[in-house]
């Protein structure tokens, strides 16, 4: 009888214990392979953009956080978040790696068992191999979506599996991934003379004319896929390259996408964001409009010229932007996408809360056009 109890309560105490964490292990974006004793729970950000792919695995990313670069988040995302996650601006921050303002000394002293090095970022092996010595895991990893990678979310994949958040991770590559095949198939065979000419310019502003994207990997790979073509592209090697008026006016685009934020109020630029109106996000699209030579593009004049937030492209949730910009550019072919609906599901099923403000804006035709 004593025999048979002690069974019963050895089986009871295994039932009711904790599952063991199990070990976590990963090839990272530089080809190294990363193994921990188990899931981590206490990361470094070297790339504060980061911090969106990290709330799209939990619903409490602060709570992960050792510490963040937090001058890469972009400002209008970082205030978004703050309304639903208060705690946030504590987390410390590590300033630009490599910089006098974080060494790799106050990364070791937080005590992280990971690092997440955005590649950006991986140029040092003696940091690396130093912070492994103390005992801390690094991670090679691109968080962004990229349209040139499969899955598109390789970066956020791995770090799902490296926090143990597989199926949230794999949840968000099913939902992204479904909307990208969407815009490829409808556009797949598209003719060239099919292909409107699109200037993409980052960070548009009234000073200077024109920071356009180029052929290199970067939110300039979402024209081709939104099944436009790129005149940045053409003549620039690089992620983006300056274009001079005289260039753009000869390639006659026949949409325009610049990007912008409130960071961009102080040099009279696109400003979008999460405490911006539509009024306001208009109006400094004009503004943008109103350089010289811009009121004679087929875009400006026909009513086919939009601001989106350079945040919203290069960040975890970069889907949005993407559907934005097939819509403008094919119109007819995407009449049934609405990036507004996408954000707000992202925001009800992926994100701690949703994101709240102007995120894009688009200007009419000119008078004379109408």
């Amino acid at each position: 009888m004593i025999r048979i109890f002690m069974s019963v309560a050895l089986m009871l105490a295994a039932f009711c214990a904790p599952a063991a964490r199990a070990e976590v292990s990963i090839v990272d974006d530089a080809g190294r392979t990363v193994t921990l004793t188990a899931p981590a729970s206490h990361i470094v950000l070297t790339d504060g953009m980061g911090f969106v792919s990290l709330a799209l695995l939990d619903p409490h990313p602060e709570t992960l956080l050792a510490g963040w670069n937090r001058a890469r988040m972009d400002a209008d995302m970082l205030q978004a978040f703050r309304t639903s996650l208060p705690d946030l601006d504590q987390v410390p921050d590590i300033g630009e790696p490599g910089a006098s303002g974080a060494s790799l000394e106050q990364m070791i002293a937080l005590s992280p068992d990971l690092v997440v090095l955005d590649p950006f970022y991986n140029q040092s092996a003696a940091a690396i191999r130093a912070m492994e010595s103390a005992g801390i895991a690094v991670a090679v990893l691109a968080l962004t979506p990229s349209v040139r990678d499969d899955p598109p979310t390789a970066g956020l994949d791995r770090l799902g599996v490296l926090l143990g958040r597989q199926e949230r991770a794999q949840a968000y590559t099913a939902f992204v991934r479904e909307r990208l095949d969407l815009i490829r198939r409808r556009v797949i065979n598209l003719p060239e003379a099919k292909r409107p000419a699109v200037l993409f310019e980052a960070h548009a502003s009234q000073e200077s004319c024109c920071m356009a994207t180029g052929a290199g990997r970067g939110i300039g790979d979402f024209i081709g896929l939104a099944g436009g073509t790129s005149i940045g592209a053409e003549v620039i090697p690089a992620m983006a390259g300056p274009l001079s008026l005289e260039y753009i006016l000869g390639k006659a685009p026949q949409v325009y996408i610049g990007t912008g934020g409130e960071y961009m109020a102080a040099r009279g630029g696109l400003v979008v964001g999460s405490s911006v109106t539509d009024v306001q996000a208009a109006a400094s699209l004009q503004s943008v409009l109103s350089r010289n030579g811009f009121a004679e593009l087929p875009a400006v004049r026909e009513g086919r010229a939009h601001g989106l937030s350079h945040g919203l492209a290069i960040s975890g949730i970069n889907i949005v932007a993407i559907e934005a910009i097939a819509a403008w550019i094919h119109p007819d072919l995407f009449s049934d996408i609405d990036p507004q609906v996408t954000l707000d599901e992202i925001g009800r099923r992926f994100l701690p809360a949703p994101l709240t403000g102007i995120w894009w804006t688009s200007a009419p035709a000119a008078a004379d056009a109408r």
